[in-house]
């Protein structure tokens, strides 16, 4: 049964006699692209960036209440303090303020010094659409400020490597030309922020950046029957808590409108470009984009599934453009390893509100960091999959292989596989006819997680796992993972550096295991709270060594039990 979905998809692949198979890159987030708004990853002599947009700047307008104020909004956010409490604290952050220009720290402060309880009964959201009313144009002779990219400025190699990939992988279905990528900014509460970014980047890996401004704003105009275009606006508002973008970004804003008055070719964007880039963020927000009130595949996502299929269309994502990959047996939305060991999994519509323990406001009986995870999946394109990014360094391992037990217990369309993206490294998958075609290229890779094969008491599992560093080509065929290409051997004699022993800290899992396969070692033991992790290398592991010192392994198996 779990794998159905995927002899589905690869008998779709084959039929339709693709020149270039399907393809999905999935970047684990983090990158750090040298640019005028975060000149610290920039080298030195890079940071310079005449006439660019920089930081954001706000001036407490009290013309602006009103729009902060407007009832509509707040009927809608259960818990939050009343609006003449909300009046108050921006009357007394003015009076204090005055017109000065301030930066997004300065005023959060003001409105705290204002009134401590009531900014802080607010949840992040909140806080944040009343920082954006104040946010001001950026513009230099009537022409708005644009954020610049140097690609090839930053400190690191890595990023501008991942991103002419997906150019590359684009190309190979442009026909000599330069391949068109369109990109989303529909993970970010604030979508219009980083359109010069991606902009900007995608033009210097070398390709015709298109930007697809669909988000679910803009989706609840095209199909949710509440008006249209014209509220779009006010659709942003509720969807995004978030004011005044027109007056930021006026020349953004009028794009998305002219879009949504001309479904015709917004609609066509997936069958008029080579790749399709989602971006970070809230991967809630893409689900929103992508899918109906009803639950179900809105016209946009069909369009994008048909062409991926086809091998027409490549679909990459990073951070929350990744997550949203997951097939249809659960989405992850939120949560930590920690919390996912002492309580589990826990379905949940939506992402939980940020900033809600502090405002004492968690949907009873949930804590802000539980993992949380939707039981309609995300866009569903590799088949049946679970994914999860930011995994070595946020410490997501667990909360990963721990939704894959909760998932297979309760339904018998268990994930096939998880797959833990790690930050600044991408996992490319090509659905072929005899399998799924892995390479992992960055910093670091990739986890491979098989679905739990045995449950030990009192919360714990076994599970097979698999580190895909780069360097290999794999083939995952028939339950069974396989190295395609030659590897290079380990050098054991290369330090990695300390190896701890909490497989709850950041990068230690990772670390250990790539100890593991440079010293040729057969297991270890590592504690998580009360439980303890066993690692124990199967007969027939293949070991590797990446270009950058990276450990490749396959076949771990990883019990977590109770002492």
């Amino acid at each position: 049964m779990k794998s159905a979905s995927i002899a589905l998809l690869l008998l779709t692949a084959v039929c339709s006699h693709a020149a270039e198979p399907p393809t999905l890159i999935l970047m684990g987030g983090s990158y750090r692209t040298c640019s005028s708004l975060l000149a610290e990853d920039c080298r030195p002599d890079q940071r310079d960036f005449p006439g660019a947009r920089g930081a954001p700047e706000y001036r407490l307008d009290p013309a602006r209440f009103s729009e902060i104020l407007d009832p509509a909004y707040w009927q809608t956010r259960r818990g939050a303090p009343g609006l003449h409490a909300l009046r108050n604290m921006l009357g007394k952050a003015h009076a204090a303020s005055g017109n000065a220009l301030l930066n997004a720290e300065a005023l959060a402060r003001a409105f705290e010094t204002a009134d401590a309880v009531t900014w802080n009964g607010l949840l992040t959201a909140e806080q944040d659409l009343i920082l954006s009313a104040f946010e001001q144009l950026q513009q230099s002779n009537g022409i708005r400020k644009r954020e610049q990219v140097r690609l090839d400025g930053g400190n690191r190699p890595y990023d501008a490597a991942l991103f002419r990939q997906l150019v590359l992988e684009a190309g190979k279905r442009s026909h000599g030309r330069k391949p068109r990528i369109a990109f989303t900014t529909s993970a970010s509460i604030n979508g219009f922020d980083a359109v010069d970014f991606y902009r900007d980047l995608l033009a210097q890996a070398g390709a015709e950046p298109v930007w697809w401004p669909v988000d679910a704003a803009l989706a609840e105009a095209r199909f949710g029957g509440t008006g249209g275009c014209a509220f779009l606006q006010t659709m942003r508002r509720n969807a995004f808590s978030s004011l005044g973008r027109e007056r930021v970004f006026p020349d953004l804003d009028a794009e998305q409108k002219a879009a949504c008055a001309d479904p015709k070719t917004l609609d066509g964007v997936p069958d008029s470009v080579q790749a399709l880039f989602l971006d970070g963020g809230d991967q809630w927000l893409h689900r929103q984009t992508f899918f109906g009130r009803d639950d179900q595949p809105n016209p946009w996502l069909l369009a994008v599934r048909a062409a991926f299929h086809r091998g027409d269309l490549v679909v990459a994502g990073t951070s929350a453009g990744a997550a949203v990959q997951s097939g249809r047996s659960g989405m992850i939305t939120n949560g930590t390893s920690m919390n996912a060991l002492s309580h589990g999994a826990i379905a949940f519509p939506g992402s939980m509100p940020e900033g809600c323990e502090r405002a004492k406001r968690c949907p009873i009986p949930l804590r802000e960091d539980d993992l949380t995870w939707w039981h309609g999946g995300g866009l569903d394109l590799l088949g049946n999959v679970l994914v999860d990014t930011h995994v070595s360094e946020r410490r997501r391992e667990l909360r990963l292989v721990t939704l894959m037990g909760a998932l297979a217990d309760s339904s018998e369309k268990g994930p096939l596989a998880g797959i833990g993206v790690d930050e600044t490294s991408a996992l490319t998958v090509r659905l072929v006819a005899d399998g799924l075609q892995l390479e992992a290229s960055g910093q670091s890779g990739a986890w491979w997680f098989e679905p739990p094969s045995a449950r030990t008491p009192v919360g714990g599992w076994t599970v097979r796992g698999h580190y895909l560093a780069p360097g290999v080509g794999l083939l995952w065929s028939k339950g069974r993972m396989q190295l395609l290409s030659p590897a290079s051997p380990v050098n054991p004699g290369q330090s990695i550096g300390f190896v701890g022993g909490d497989a709850l800290q950041p990068e230690v899992l990772r670390s250990v295991v790539w100890h593991l396969a440079r010293i040729d070692a057969q297991s270890t033991e590592l504690s998580a709270l009360d439980f303890r992790l066993r690692i124990s290398v199967l007969p027939g592991s293949r070991r590797w060594q990446g270009p950058q010192g990276q450990q490749g392994i396959t076949d771990l198996e990883l019990t977590l039990a109770r002492p």
